[in-house]
C-alpha cells in the first residue's frame, strides 16, 4: 500500500497526510520504506486516529484568522499572534492576517504537546541512523515531482513525460548534491556528477572527450548526471562563447531526451539564482523543473547537530559517553544553539560539528580520566568558527533565494518561507543610532548587516 491508496481509505487527501508527517516531525523509518510502502504501524495508527487526521486536514486546507487558529487549538488568540510577531510579521499586519498554515503546526511552535503521536512515534535513540533528518516536506515535494518516474503509469494515463532537465536551487551550502544523490535514489538511477571545471575548461582539448562522455552516458540505462554550478555556465550575464559549443551539445540532448522516452537520462543541475540563467535554458523540455533547496529550520538544525556529531561513531566511542554525560544525545539539548543559528547553511552545521569534535578530542588527549564540561564558552568558540561563512554576500543571497521561492513555492512551503523571513530580518541593516557622546551604541555592533528589499522586481538587483 502507498501513501495514495492509505489516504483514500481516510478519506483525506494524500498532500494533508504528508503535511502531517512533516508537521510532527515523524521519522520517515516509521511511515514509509525505500519503496514508499506504508509500515503497518503507521497505518494502524492512522486508522485509529482517524478522525484527528480528518480535523487537521480540514485545516489545513483553509485560510484562517487569528481568531479562528486561537478557537481550533484552545489557546488565547494573544498567544497566536505572539507567535507571527516573533516570526517577524508587523503586529498590525498580524492581526489583521489570513494564513494556510496549520492550526497544530503553531501549536506545536507556541508549547502544544500531542503525546497520543509522541508516544506512537517517538524521537529515534539514534540520529545517526535515520534515512532522512529533518526535510520531510522536501522529500514528498520531490516524490510528487519524481512521479513520472516512479509511477510508470503517468505516461500511458496521463500522457506525462519525464522531466529531461531539472535546476536545484538554493544558497551555497543547503544540500543541493545531497539531494541529487537522494533524487538518484529516489528513481534508481546511477549518480554522475560533472564538475563545472570539466565543461568550461580548454575546449580544445575537452570537447571530444565530452562528446563521447555524454554520448555514452545516454547509451546507460537510467542515469542522473549532476552538473555543478549550471547556473555558472549557463548564466544570461556571463562571457560564453570559448564554451559555447558544450552549451549547444547539452541542450542538443535535452531536446533528443524529451523526444524520446526511451532515453533514461536526467540531467540535473545546481544554481544559487534562478534568475540568472538564459531564457532559453529554463524553456520547456529543456531546465524546466525547479526545485527549491531551504536552508534548515531550527527544528532541523538542532537534529542535524546530533546527526553529525554521532555520525559513523561506534557505539563505545568516548565523545559517545561525553555526550551522554551531558544528556546531549537528543534534539532538546541543542535547541537553544540551534536557535542562534539563524541562517545557517547545511555545511555551517557540519562546521560546527567538526570545530566542536576537534576542541573535545583536544581536552581528552589532555587527561583521558578528565570529566570533560560542555561549556558555554566551549559551545561559543565552535559556533564562532562555523559562523565565518554567514557574510554579507552569504545573507544577499538567501535574500535572493527567499524572493525566488516565494514566487516559485510560496504555497508548498509557507512554514519555511516564514521563518525564513524571520532569520533574514535578524540582519536587516538598521539605521544606527545617533551616539550622544561619540561612542557606539551595543546594537550597532555584532551581527553583519545587508539591506534587504522584498519588493524587487528583479532578485538579482540585491547582488553586490
Amino acid at each position: 500500500m502507498k501513501l495514495k491508496d492509505l489516504s483514500d481509505d481516510l478519506g483525506i487527501s494524500l498532500e494533508s497526510l504528508q503535511n502531517f508527517i512533516y508537521d510532527f516531525n515523524i521519522d520517515l523509518s516509521f511511515c514509509i520504506d525505500e519503496n514508499f510502502n506504508v509500515a503497518e504501524d503507521f497505518k494502524k495508527f492512522t486508522l485509529k486516529n482517524n478522525d484527528f487526521l480528518k480535523k487537521y486536514a480540514e485545516d489545513r486546507s483553509k485560510q484562517k484568522t487569528l481568531s479562528e487558529i486561537a478557537q481550533t487549538i484552545n489557546v488565547k488568540e494573544e498567544d497566536v499572534l505572539n507567535f507571527f510577531v516573533s516570526n517577524g510579521v508587523p503586529e498590525e499586519a498580524a492581526k489583521t492576517l489570513t494564513t494556510n498554515l496549520s492550526s497544530y503546526l503553531i501549536h506545536l511552535y507556541i508549547g502544544g504537546t500531542y503525546p497520543f503521536i509522541d508516544e506512537a512515534f517517538p524521537e529515534p535513540d539514534n540520529h545517526a541512523k535515520r534515512r532522512l533528518v529533518g526535510y520531510t516536506d522536501l522529500y514528498f515535494y520531490l516524490s510528487d515531482m519524481l512521479d513520472p518516474f516512479i509511477n510508470k503509469d503517468q505516461a500511458t494515463t496521463w500522457g506525462i513525460s519525464k522531466p529531461a532537465g531539472m535546476v536545484l536551487y538554493g544558497p551555497p551550502g543547503s544540500g543541493k548534491i545531497f539531494w541529487a544523490r537522494r533524487i538518484a535514489q529516489m528513481i534508481g538511477y546511477d549518480f554522475v556528477h560533472v564538475y563545472k571545471d570539466y565543461l568550461a575548461g580548454n575546449l580544445k582539448s575537452t570537447k571530444n572527450s565530452l562528446t563521447q562522455f555524454l554520448n555514452s552516458k545516454m547509451q546507460n540505462p537510467k542515469t542522473l548526471l549532476f552538473i555543478d554550478s549550471l547556473d555558472e555556465l549557463l548564466s544570461k550575464n556571463g562571457e560564453q562563447n570559448f564554451f559555447a559549443e558544450n552549451i549547444e551539445l547539452i541542450n542538443t540532448i535535452l531536446r533528443h531526451t524529451q523526444k524520446d522516452i526511451h532515453q533514461e537520462l536526467l540531467i540535473v543541475g545546481s544554481a544559487e539564482i534562478l534568475n540568472l540563467f538564459n531564457d532559453e535554458v529554463l524553456a520547456p523540455g529543456r531546465f524546466d523543473m525547479h526545485i527549491p533547496v531551504f536552508p534548515p529550520t531550527s527544528d532541523e538544525r538542532a537534529q542535524l547537530i546530533v546527526y553529525h556529531l554521532t555520525e559513523n561513531l561506534v557505539d563505545d566511542a568516548p565523545l559517545i559517553k561525553i555526550l551522554k554525560n551531558h544528556d546531549a544525545l537528543n534534539k532538546a539539548f541543542w535547541a537553544p544553539v540551534a536557535n542562534e543559528m539563524r541562517l545557517f547553511s547545511n555545511t555551517m552545521i557540519i562546521d560546527f560539528t567538526q570545530s566542536l569534535k576537534k576542541r573535545l578530542y583536544a581536552l581528552y588527549r589532555k587527561d583521558e580520566t578528565k570529566n570533560i564540561e560542555l561549556t558555554d564558552k566551549l559551545l561559543l568558540a565552535s559556533f564562532n568558527e562555523a559562523k565565518a561563512k554567514l557574510t554579507a554576500d552569504y545573507i544577499k543571497r538567501s535574500a535572493i533565494f527567499l524572493i525566488e521561492a516565494k514566487q516559485n513555492v510560496g504555497q508548498e512551503f509557507p512554514h519555511r518561507i516564514l521563518e525564513l523571513e524571520s532569520d533574514l530580518e535578524a540582519y536587516q541593516a538598521k539605521k544606527a543610532p545617533i551616539n550622544k557622546i561619540g561612542f557606539k551604541q551595543p546594537e550597532a555592533i555584532e551581527k553583519p548587516t545587508a539591506v534587504i528589499e522584498n519588493n524587487e522586481t528583479d532578485p538579482t538587483d540585491l547582488m553586490v
